[in-house]
């Protein structure tokens, strides 16, 4: 008896801890959905891309992620909160690539080179053609294409 009492209070904690035990949300943040979104090049998952939601009415809260080996990205509200409010959106994808070797005091190297792995029309909210509107319930979108394989440089800051 006294151990059934035991195992009892030990699943009851567990259970407290997985599902009470939630940061709450931010005073003033609406409900937030879960949105899952995949990204291709040229039929290829898009891995380790930024993806950050411009929200198309007054928002105050940034939503967005990084995708995985699969190109995909359940995205969340200021880093840390699953989901996005509802409403449209325009998508921005960066991916970045650097090379070349960070100088150091004892050895001269060649400047670093930045690139963009994806097309500019993609990274900028005034240009994107992607657009989302998040609804009460799941979201799940098809993929969404994001044409060649660029390497587009970046000028270096002055």
């Amino acid at each position: 008896m006294r151990n059934s009492r035991w195992i009892c209070g030990i699943v009851v904690f567990c259970a407290l801890f997985a599902f009470g035990c939630s940061e709450p949300l931010p005073d003033g943040m609406p409900p937030l959905y879960p949105v899952t979104l995949t990204f291709q090049q040229e039929g290829a998952p898009l891995e380790e891309a930024s993806i950050r939601l411009i929200p198309q009415f007054p928002c105050e809260w940034i939503s967005g992620g990084s995708t995985d080996a699969g190109g995909r990205v359940q995205l969340k509200t200021h880093g840390k909160y699953h989901g996005v409010p509802a409403g449209k959106y325009k998508i921005c994808v960066n991916k970045f690539h650097s090379e070349g070797e960070l100088p150091t005091m004892d050895k001269p190297t060649k400047p670093m080179t930045h690139y963009n792995l994806v097309e500019t029309q993609y990274t900028l909210p005034n240009q994107t053609p992607l657009e989302i509107e998040v609804i009460a319930g799941k979201n799940e979108f098809p993929p969404f294409d994001l044409g060649k394989v660029t390497q587009i440089e970046l000028a270096a800051p002055q």
